[in-house]
């Protein structure tokens, strides 16, 4: 049934994260953005001869599906669509365009041995210089390392690399792009002249023409194909560039701007930081491992990657495999009752990072590092959360040795801002006050790129201003001594 929303204009989010995806509906009407879910759908992987890929062209059907619900629902007062993903991860195209294998899943573990011997070969110093990227196993600079290495069929034959955000935007519009934020996550792009850096592509063998030319998020692609338009039922569609990296989108929608404010993008991955004019790559920046990724407008976020609440979603596939409920819920009221910081555990453990058994696991990190070992669901939950928010606190303070600012607050953005009893848990490890933002954040900042695009917002501040009274934020002021300095040093030896 088509809802009659005359003069209103709605944008629609395609919003892919690690967990599950989303396809949304932005209603833009009298001053008020309305964010309007039209489909949801699972993001799983799938092992398959001993590699983890995506299965993308499903991923695909879920959301052209998505798209033509939102089509027949708003008719021709939809105007563009956007799509973001998660970073690093990307598809090989032939000469002809078509997809040669479905993506390889970033957690894939082809590229252990990459790294070491990537570095070895360009130094550590050189690399961040060039980059100012963490060192993270799954960069995309190591997946195309292994690539060359397992002389991979599919990367033999390729003679174009794009994206997850860039190749469904490819399959929509027909145009192939490369989008600045998510090139900026690969540890292939100079994040001062925001191109690809040289010596690096010079290193793996690829071509600056292999990658593609960069383009800004805002750009106009064009009309959606002719095959789009049958399956979607309009032709009359634009295909915008948003920020493609799903980080990138949601920074965008800060509820307000405080420039001493950190950042936190809550999810699968917890992304802590700042949003800075310029990259920092000091010898500091690359010691603490801090990223240096391209926003919006040649912004940066100066960041570093925590590992989030996948080692939730990690807890409660084991639970539900094993007949358990393990509803959110459920979830949450038995966490809500456990002792507080009776287990903890560093989140970016080496072996959290992949899939599989994950409450053994912690329980066995918690046994080797002489915690109390959580026994019941309730407990497993408790001690991420818990050591959620001290990991938070530990990366703040390193932010700010760096950066030399003295931190007032954090703002939380994401799925994740969902959990109060988390974003409570961080105000009282900060000692500061937590603004919690639109859990929706990636789609709203997906939806404000679009926006600026069709002209109905100058600039990045213009749009920030007219949707931020969209979205009230929730604030959340530290409780006095819940969080101790034992219990942080205690933490800190954890991590170290």
């Amino acid at each position: 049934m088509k809802f009659d929303v005359s003069g209103r204009k709605v944008y629609i989010a395609v919003d892919l994260g690690a967990t599950s995806g989303r396809v949304i509906a932005a209603v833009w009407e009298d001053g008020k953005l309305e964010l309007v879910e039209k489909h949801r759908f699972e993001t799983p992987s799938v092992r398959l001869r001993g590699r983890w890929h995506w299965d993308f062209l499903s991923l695909y059907s879920e959301i052209l599906y998505g798209i033509k619900t939102a089509v027949e629902f708003y008719g021709a007062d939809v105007v563009s669509v956007g799509v973001d993903t998660w970073g690093v991860d990307y598809g090989l195209l032939d000469e002809s365009g078509e997809l040669l294998a479905n993506p390889v899943c970033y957690r894939d573990e082809r590229t252990g041995p990459m790294v070491k011997q990537v570095c070895e070969k360009l130094g550590k110093d050189l690399i961040y210089a060039e980059t100012g990227i963490q060192f993270m196993f799954f960069n995309t600079i190591f997946q195309i390392a292994a690539e060359v290495s397992q002389s991979r069929t599919a990367f033999k034959t390729a003679t174009r690399l794009l994206f997850l955000p860039d190749l469904i935007n490819f399959w929509l519009s027909g145009v192939q792009s490369t989008e600045r934020t998510a090139a900026s996550t690969s540890q292939m792009l100079n994040p001062h002249t925001k191109t690809w850096s040289e010596p690096i592509l010079a290193e793996l063998g690829v071509s600056s023409e292999f990658l593609g030319g960069v383009v800004d998020p805002g750009a106009k692609l064009g009309l959606v194909t002719q095959e789009v338009a049958e399956a979607i039922g309009t032709s009359d569609l634009s295909v915008v560039t948003v920020a493609g990296h799903d980080t990138g989108s949601a920074f965008m929608a800060l509820p307000e701007v405080q420039p001493n404010y950190g950042i936190l993008s809550s999810g699968t991955w917890s992304i802590l930081g700042f949003e800075l004019d310029a990259p920092n790559t000091s010898p500091e920046a690359a010691a603490a491992g801090f990223s240096n990724e391209v926003g919006y407008g040649g912004t940066i976020r100066f960041l570093k990657n925590i590992c989030g609440l996948w080692l939730l979603e990690e807890c409660r596939r084991s639970w539900i495999a094993q007949g358990e409920e393990a509803t959110y819920p459920t979830i949450m009221e038995e966490a809500a009752k456990c002792e507080p910081m009776r287990s903890l555990i560093d989140p970016d453990y080496s072996a959290f990072a992949t899939a599989g058994g994950m409450p053994e696991k912690i329980q066995a990190f918690c046994k080797e590092k002489g915690e109390p070992v959580p026994e019941t669901n309730g407990q497993i939950a408790r001690c991420i959360f818990d050591s959620l928010a001290l990991k938070y606190d530990f990366v703040f303070q390193i932010l700010e040795k760096i950066t030399g600012r003295q931190l007032e607050g954090l703002f939380i953005l994401g799925g994740g801002s969902r959990n109060d009893l988390v974003n409570q848990l961080a105000a009282d490890a900060l000692g500061l006050p937590v603004v919690v933002g639109a859990s929706e954040a990636t789609a709203v900042g997906n939806v404000m790129a679009q926006m600026i695009a069709d002209g109905e917002a100058e600039d990045l501040a213009g749009a920030r201003n007219l949707v931020a009274p969209s979205f009230s934020p929730r604030r959340f002021e530290p409780r006095p001594g819940v969080v101790t300095t034992e219990i942080k040093q205690r933490f800190s030896a954890l991590v170290s």
